[in-house]
Formats: C-alpha cells, sequence, structure tokens
C-alpha cells in the first residue's frame, strides 16, 4: 500500500482556488501505484496553529473537497484521506512519500529519515496573501481549542469517510479530556441500502478510534452504543457540548429539550458543515456512505463478471 502525505504551512494565505492543481501536481506521480495496488492513502498535515473550530471546518471542508474531486477524476473514489493537525501521533503514521513547501524543515527530521522526501517548488504561485482586515476577521473568530473537557457526538460512522472525518476532527479540537461518541447499533441498520455491506459495530468502532487516535492521541475516547436519538448525550450530565452536522440540528434541539426536561444543563450546538450537497434539496449529493457502498457493490459487480 502507498502512503503519501504532504506537509502543508501558512494555511492562512494558501490560494484554496489552487488547491486541486497544487494537489494534482505531485498526487499526479502516485496514480498508477495507487490504481495498481487498488488500495493507498493521502495525508494532509496543516503545521498552523489554529484556533477556531470555525476557521477549521472552513479549511478542512475546502480541502477534502479538492482532493476528492481530483481523485474522482481519476477514478480513485474510494481512495482514504486524512487531514491532521500538527499534533497528530507520529508514530502511527509511516509515509512511502512526503513533499514539503519549498523552503519549509522538519525539525524532528529523525523520526522522517525512513521516508522519501520531495520538495514542491514555486510555493508563491500557490499563495493568496490576506489583506490585514481579513486577517483581523478570522482572528475574531471564537477561540475554543479545547474549550470543553466533556463533549459529545453520534453517528453510525460506516465507511469512514471525509465528511465523518471533519465531524470527528471538529468535536476532538474543540475537547480537552473526553469525547463520548454515541455509535449506532447493528439493529438500527437494518433497512440500510446494500445492508450486507454494511460495517459491523466493532469494525466501525475500531475506525473511529483509530482515527482519533492518530489525529489527537491524548483525547480519552468513550463509544457508546447509540439505540436513540439522545444516546449518551441524555443520561451523562457532565457532557458540555455536542457536535453535529448541519443536516442533524434537530437531532441537537431533541437533546437539549430532553437534557432540560430531566434536570441537566443544556449543550453548546456546534454545527460543522455538510460535505457537498444543499439544504433545500435534502443534502442528496452529500458525501456519504452510502455511495460508498455502491461503489463497493459495483466493484463487486464488475469483479464477478469477469
Amino acid at each position: 500500500m502507498v502512503r503519501v502525505g504532504i506537509l502543508l504551512s501558512d494555511v492562512y494565505n494558501l490560494n484554496y482556488k489552487c488547491i486541486g492543481p497544487l494537489i494534482g501536481s505531485f498526487l499526479g506521480r502516485h496514480v498508477d501505484g495507487f490504481k495498481q495496488d487498488n488500495e493507498g492513502q493521502f495525508d494532509i498535515i496543516l503545521r498552523d496553529h489554529i484556533e477556531s473550530s470555525k476557521h477549521l471546518d472552513d479549511i478542512l471542508g475546502t480541502l477534502y473537497n479538492a482532493v476528492r474531486e481530483y481523485l474522482i477524476g481519476q477514478k480513485l473514489e474510494l481512495l482514504p484521506i486524512n487531514i491532521f493537525l500538527g499534533n497528530y501521533n507520529k508514530q502511527l503514521i509511516k509515509w512511502d512519500h512526503l513533499y514539503l513547501m519549498e523552503g519549509d524543515v522538519i525539525l524532528d527530521s529523525d523520526m522522517f529519515s525512513y521516508v522519501e522526501k520531495h520538495e514542491i517548488a514555486n510555493v508563491q504561485d500557490w499563495m493568496d496573501i490576506l489583506k490585514p482586515e481579513q486577517l483581523k476577521a478570522i482572528d475574531n473568530f471564537n477561540h475554543d481549542h479545547n474549550k470543553y473537557a466533556v463533549t459529545a457526538l453520534g453517528g453510525t460512522f460506516d465507511h469512514l469517510h471525509d465528511g465523518h472525518k471533519i465531524l470527528l476532527t471538529v468535536a476532538a479540537f474543540l475537547t480537552n479530556e473526553r469525547l463520548i461518541i454515541g455509535l449506532t447499533v447493528e439493529e438500527l441498520l437494518v433497512n440500510k441500502k446494500y445492508k450486507d455491506i454494511v460495517q459491523d459495530f466493532d469494525t466501525r468502532r475500531q475506525n473511529v478510534v483509530d482515527f482519533l487516535n492518530t489525529f489527537k492521541p491524548s483525547l480519552k475516547i468513550e463509544i457508546i452504543p447509540l439505540k436513540d436519538v439522545c444516546g449518551p448525550t441524555g443520561t451523562v450530565p457532565e457532557i458540555q457540548a455536542l457536535v453535529v452536522s448541519r443536516e442533524t440540528i434537530k437531532g441537537g434541539e431533541t437533546v437539549n429539550k430532553t437534557r432540560k426536561e430531566r434536570g441537566m444543563s443544556t449543550l453548546d450546538i456546534y454545527v460543522v458543515n455538510v460535505l457537498g450537497g444543499k439544504e433545500e434539496d435534502g443534502w442528496k449529493e452529500k458525501m456519504s456512505s452510502t455511495d460508498i457502498r455502491r461503489l463497493i457493490n459495483e466493484r463487486r459487480e464488475r469483479g464477478a463478471s469477469l
């Protein structure tokens, strides 16, 4: 399996309109290898210190969308993408190729002595220097990194995809100590499309834990079986905040109503943007586990017909 990484610096001034060509300029060198092995992985490490979950959400959505669009064009729809911050667990990632922006350095270079390194030249071509008022607007975002001791979120997390990873990343970014995740039980998934391809509870649990352990190893992660709308948020008083996607805001409202009825404090609700799709059409074009299961099913059928 080929694993490729890029260390991105100065994300505040990166021209996101050019991110597609930037990614294609080096990732294209490995497309044949990805296709040959029919697997692989691509990681982006954001080296800047980010203080706002709102700004992080915007950056993640832009980057995941741009890279996924490129990979779809290369018929690599299922290639995993990960975006980490600088405090990721270096012991859990081994790259075959690592790209650095021109003039960038790796301070702990001994740890990366095994990897083949490449420099991305002409970095200025990918930059769009922000004006002082634009930087001030970003600085005015709520500084909420590690704001909460205990945060929660819930979901099915089947075939962990880009949208799931954004949700988990923002939740982990907000959380200083303990992240509680309600994971939908298999009994509630029997009516899913391509249900024979839905991953079992233990597989989904392990994928979530593996991602979070790499993204933020300092977090205590608790996975609780989710059997209703509220899950642990309806019973655990220590929870301070709930992270939801834009399409599940009503679930957050239900949680706070239930907590209030039970004499518990209401939660701060953080809404993460949906990756793709529009609210008015029911988010039909969003990144979904159903799409991934459909692609897997199509590959199976093609293989069986050969």
